[in-house]
């Protein structure tokens, strides 16, 4: 794991002390064991190396023998072995045993085609030397960042330049990126509770590469393609009426202990992530099956798992007994290790918390992983958790709402019967919808924004597929909740030099899910019913048939309650009075019912709030800090590249 960093179309780089080194710089704590460069005319490479495969060798940039690609590289692709077989029969030769080198190789072989092969992470950067070409690539589902930013030229004679990173913090360093904050995606935020639904991030003129996609640079300009036909692929899959459920049950547990197994590859400590939810606990108690098989694929586990958790005793959402259930029902010993994140040390990490995420988060919930992420470093390298999994086999209520709406259209019969069956569930659902549509105090978040600032945005809107379960899945996976929460850990474990890994995001696994019977995603009331009976007998009941869904989470709304003194400073503060986004009086207001329980509003309007203002205060009021270290240490400002100016529109393309 790493962070890859760099530029097209700029003057050759002073390597330790111009523009490569304050990029690098600022992504240090991606990658800690080594870093290197690479310039080559207009375009120049910084990579800051996290070792887990092959340590000894792999060392970024690396270059072909004949010296046309280089290439720098952060990610995993676990299949390494397969294609470094198929290549060698095609009589290309390796000297490393590390998948970077097998990832150049297939590159040089098959172009951007090779993207597709890949099975795993990854945010990739390739200089073909030939023909001055640079090509930009992300991963099917965009586990790994990559961003990008236009740096306009300001003279007839010289070409736009660009600059590419894993985190958006190199850019800032960079001293060629004027700060402006994206007045859209700021509002679609505080409006609707979205973001990272598209190329789109909070900093104007900085997008990231979207799932899938790859991006070239040349003297002939920039050209954005696809290399993964993934979602259109699931959107149009057509499930079998009904299948054997042993034998699907049987060869979806088969599929998802391979993806394991294939991530448990490192040359370094693994650790699992633990929530007490069914997706981390099957993880949990498969490693344990592989464990007590002697499978050769957990010699970086150790003779014992390592699982990493956090709890909050006393508050109402606390999986502290289920994190216990899950270890309980490994048939070998687990080390478990518990962190305990209170609303003061929420407050004290703050800081760190808003400038290691980059952008703003929905809820507080990602501290949790933060925390765990944390502590983990102190044991692993690696942790695995189950991201994906609730994308994937409809693991939230709106997608069971979808599903229901479906049958009634197809099979009314069935619709009744699965609503009943599901009722429990649902009821919490309405109580919500309920509470929500009470005239008390306002509408929604719109009341608490500017006039102003909501005329300027009228043509905004946020609308998921409400009738289609397989296409609300891919929209979720693609678009809608996946690629937030992957930005959330992928921040948190970066943070403190950890590399987390995904086993449900296998392509494999994905495809062979789309493929299955509608009622082995949700039936009787059930959702993730096959990952349920995967794992019936390996879990106990308490999760396997778990009808309440936490996660990684923390009591935000207790904590808003315990910290209301500073939260309504931060709400009071002459900062947040001249956001041109709130209106002041009305958020001081809300937040006074909120706190008395008279108020319609929950806690996470107010994080919103909160989060943006917090936000602003540390990227741009006092023009913070990004290019020294983990923490983001300050940077120097350094001077405009000869010949260009800050670009800070949109990229077009």
């Amino acid at each position: 794991m790493c962070g890859i960093a760099g530029y097209f179309g700029l003057e050759p780089d002073r390597v330790d002390d111009g523009l490569l080194g304050r990029m690098a710089r600022a992504q240090r704590h991606r990658g800690p064991d080594e870093s290197g460069t690479f310039v080559d005319g207009p375009m120049g490479m910084a990579h800051q190396r996290l070792s887990i495969i092959d340590r000894e060798g792999g060392h970024q940039p690396m270059t072909t023998a004949d010296g046309r690609f280089t290439l720098s590289y952060n990610g995993e692709v676990y299949n390494y072995r397969d294609l470094r077989a198929e290549l060698e029969a095609l009589t290309r030769t390796f000297v490393t045993e590390s998948d970077t080198e097998v990832v150049l190789q297939a590159f040089a072989e098959w172009g951007p085609a090779a993207f597709d092969r890949f099975n795993g992470m990854f945010a990739i950067a390739v200089w073909d030397r030939d023909e001055a070409r640079l090509t930009l690539a992300r991963d099917h589902f965009g586990i790994k960042p990559l961003h990008l930013c236009r740096i306009a030229a300001t003279t007839a004679d010289t070409a736009d330049g660009w600059l590419f990173s894993s985190e958006i913090k190199p850019i800032l360093a960079s001293g060629l990126y004027e700060r402006a904050p994206d007045e859209t995606t700021i509002y679609r935020y505080l409006r609707y509770r979205v973001h990272d639904d598209g190329p789109a991030t909070f900093f104007a003129g900085i997008e990231r590469l979207l799932p899938g996609e790859t991006l070239t640079l040349s003297s002939a300009g920039l050209e954005r393609g696809r290399f993964s036909s993934l979602p259109d692929d699931l959107a149009a899959a057509t499930a079998p009426a009904q299948g054997h459920r042993p034998a699907v049950t049987a060869a979806f547990r088969e599929r998802l202990t391979t993806s394991i197994a294939l991530r448990l590859r490192s040359d370094v400590p693994i650790g699992t992530s633990l929530s007490g939810g069914l997706d981390s606990s099957a993880i949990t108690v498969l490693i344990d099956r592989l464990l007590g098989e002697n499978d050769p694929s957990t010699a970086a586990v150790g003779p014992q798992q390592s699982t990493f958790s956090a709890v909050f005793t006393g508050y109402r959402n606390d999986e502290e007994r289920y994190v216990d259930d899950a270890t309980g029902a490994c048939t070998r010993a687990v080390n478990v290790t518990k962190v305990r994140p209170s609303s003061s040390e929420l407050i004290d990490d703050l800081t760190d918390f808003v400038r290691t995420q980059e952008e703003p988060v929905i809820s507080t919930g990602p501290y949790a992983q933060y925390r765990v992420m944390q502590e983990a470093s102190k044991h692993v390298t690696v942790m695995l958790d189950g991201q994906g999994a609730d994308e994937m086999l409809a693991g939230y209520v709106p997608q069971l709402v979808v599903h229901l709406r479906h049958l009634m259209k197809s099979d009314r019969r069935a619709a009744l019967t699965e609503l009943f069956a599901s009722r429990d569930v649902l009821a919490h659902l309405a109580a919500e919808k309920v509470r929500s549509l009470r005239p008390r105090h306002g509408a929604g978040a719109a009341t608490l924004l500017r006039s102003d600032f909501l005329t300027a945005h009228t043509g905004q809107t946020y609308a998921v597929q409400g009738t289609d379960l397989r296409r609300r899945l891919v929209h979720d996976l693609f678009v809608g909740s996946l690629p937030a929460l992957l930005r959330y850990e992928d921040r948190n474990s970066m943070r403190f030099s950890v590399e987390g890994r995904v086993p449900f995001l296998d392509p494999n696994l994905v495809r062979s899910v789309f493929a299955l019977p509608d009622d082995s995603i949700i039936h009787g009331g059930w959702n993730k019913l096959v990952l349920r009976e995967a794992t019936a007998g390996l879990l106990p009941p308490s999760i396997n048939q778990r009808r309440n869904k936490i996660g990684f989470t923390v009591p935000q709304h207790e904590w808003f309650h315990e910290q209301r003194e500073l939260i309504d400073q931060i709400f009071r503060s002459e900062s947040f009075a001249n956001r041109p986004y709130f209106d002041h009086s009305a958020v001081l207001t809300a937040f006074e019912r909120w706190l008395s329980g008279s108020g319609q509003l929950d806690s996470m309007v107010f994080w919103r709030m909160l989060n943006v203002e917090l936000w602003l205060r540390e990227f741009f009021d006092d023009a913070p800090s990004t290019g020294g270290d983990a923490q983001g240490a300050t940077e120097e400002h350094r001077p405009e590249a000869p010949g260009h100016r800050v670009a800070s529109t949109r990229v077009r393309t």
